[in-house]
């Protein structure tokens, strides 16, 4: 095992000889500089001797970085080697995604799991708030959609069926709780209300939201659903941009995740408001129709300063506005990189790669670990534009916290080593053997991972996993992108 034991694996490292006999992580044995001049916003330095540590960084952000290197030499519980570490990350942005759509996962798990993605260095929590089985924001503007959209008659997720009523949300407090939470940590929360797809459970309060006005019921199943929001009406618009509003006054990330994936155009080819708007607007489609909804939507963020994230399925009636970051996650057509190539930012999340609700029968830890974020197709300015690497925790199919934390420990840890480390510096039998000395402050965080011995399962048991997760999850319904302790209302 190289030294230091810290994951991420640090740019430089320069070993100097003897240990350091102290706690490297009590305040008063590490005087901090702030050095502007010298670092940039996240790169950090530690200089450990014998007798004393000094740790100088450009901003705060970079010194609670050398913190948490400290925090884990420390952790480790072995004699801290004499080391100068010059340190600073690979990619701008490192982070982890939670479905509380689906299940809905309690402030304390938020925060353990929080603290796990800190130790990390992850910079970026997104948080998928709504989605066609629940709706867990309040809007005081638009208040059906709690007290309607956040409850399900049922849970109906593959073969596992639980006949009673599933809602909750969190209150305007909670979230802000998390928010400020987040903020000590350097992380930024960017809150997901996905559109014009996935809108069941809004437009279950709202109906008038959908092209045909009728009244469905909040989804009880995975799959993609035929309601979707109507381009065709000015209405439609105004409250989404009052529902962002409301959004906006809780998040203050500088980016919005409007969602995009996943719009089945059924409805909108018989829809007389949505024809009449592809005429009005000179539109080729269905698609570009989706083209223009999302670039209202972008409009107005940007309006009010802020700026919009999507999934890459926005791509595919032209590009709605240049100032979008495009998230991929299953880009066929390859999307993604041209737009990368022509100056647009991109977040790398891919399903076969980094979505970590899939046993480790189908997504072994090695091979989340060696993705290249540079997908092919990108060029030497496509590559320049990958902003970073993002791993989902889609709870459709993780009902509990415990195995919530299983299947996002280690492969988490993995993604945040290669949104962090240069590819030169990684190795990935070192990683199994750094991640797994640092398993007892993880434990002490409430964070249980996986056992070594799940991490990279054998053929036959990879044959048997999936097969064994596809007959228990995907017995009914259309499956889907998939998944928090459940909160039951009677």
């Amino acid at each position: 095992m190289r030294e230091p034991r810290v994951v991420p694996y640090p740019a430089s490292v320069v070993l100097t000889g003897g240990e350091y006999p102290g706690d490297p992580a009590a305040p008063e044995n590490r005087p901090e500089t702030l050095r502007p001049d010298l670092y940039g916003p996240e790169e950090y330095k530690l200089v450990i001797t014998p007798d004393h540590i000094e740790a100088e960084a450009g901003t705060e952000r970079g010194l609670f970085y050398a913190l948490q290197t400290l925090r884990q030499l420390s952790g480790a519980g072995l004699a801290v080697p004499c080391m100068e570490i010059r340190d600073r990350p690979f990619f701008p942005y490192r982070g982890f995604l939670l479905d509380s759509a689906r299940h809905i996962t309690g402030l304390g798990d938020i925060k353990a799991l929080v603290d796990a993605a800190a130790l990390f260095k992850m910079n970026a929590f997104h948080w998928h708030l709504t989605d066609d089985q629940g709706w867990r924001i309040p809007i005081e503007r638009y208040p059906l959609l709690t007290e309607k959209g956040s409850v399900r008659l049922s849970s109906d997720f593959g073969k596992v069926h639980t006949g009673k009523h599933y809602g909750g949300f969190y209150t305007k407090s909670e979230l802000r709780e998390i928010v400020a939470y987040c903020a000590e940590r350097h992380i930024d929360v960017i809150p997901e209300i996905d559109m014009p797809g996935h809108m069941t459970a809004a437009i279950s309060a709202y109906p008038e939201l959908s092209c045909s006005g009728k009244q469905i019921p909040v989804q009880t199943r995975q799959g993609i659903f035929p309601d979707i929001l109507c381009a065709g009406k000015d209405s439609t618009l105004e409250t989404v941009y009052g529902i962002l509003d409301e959004v906006l006054d809780i998040f203050p990330s500088k980016h919005i995740h409007i969602g995009g994936d996943e719009a089945p155009k059924d409805h909108w080819r018989e829809c007389p408001a949505c024809q009449k708007r592809i005429a009005d607007e000179g539109l080729a489609g269905e698609e570009e129709l989706q083209r223009w909804f999302v670039a209202k939507i972008c409009a107005y963020l940007r309006e009010k300063g802020r700026s919009a994230i999507v999934w890459n399925e926005s791509l595919k009636g032209g590009v709605p506005c240049n100032d979008m970051t495009v998230e991929m996650w299953m880009d066929r057509k390859s999307l993604c990189p041209a737009f990368a190539n022509a100056g647009g930012k991109m977040i790398v999340s891919p399903f076969f790669y980094y979505y970590m609700d899939y046993p480790y029968a189908m997504t072994p830890l090695k091979k989340t670990y060696r993705f290249n974020p540079f997908v092919k197709g990108l060029d030497e300015r496509g590559r320049s534009n990958v902003l970073g690497v993002e791993g989902s925790l889609w709870t459709e199919h993780i009902r509990d916290y415990d195995g919530l934390c299983m299947m996002a420990y280690p492969r988490f840890a993995a993604i945040a080593e290669t949104g962090w480390t240069p590819p030169a510096q990684k190795n990935y039998i070192d990683f199994e053997d750094r991640f797994e000395a640092l398993s007892p402050l993880l434990a002490a965080q409430r964070i249980f991972c996986a056992p070594r011995k799940d991490w990279n399962p054998g053929p036959l048991k990879r044959i048997a996993g999936t097969c064994s997760f596809f007959a228990n999850n995907f017995g009914r319904g259309q499956p889907a992108r998939s998944g928090g302790a459940e909160e039951e209302k009677p």
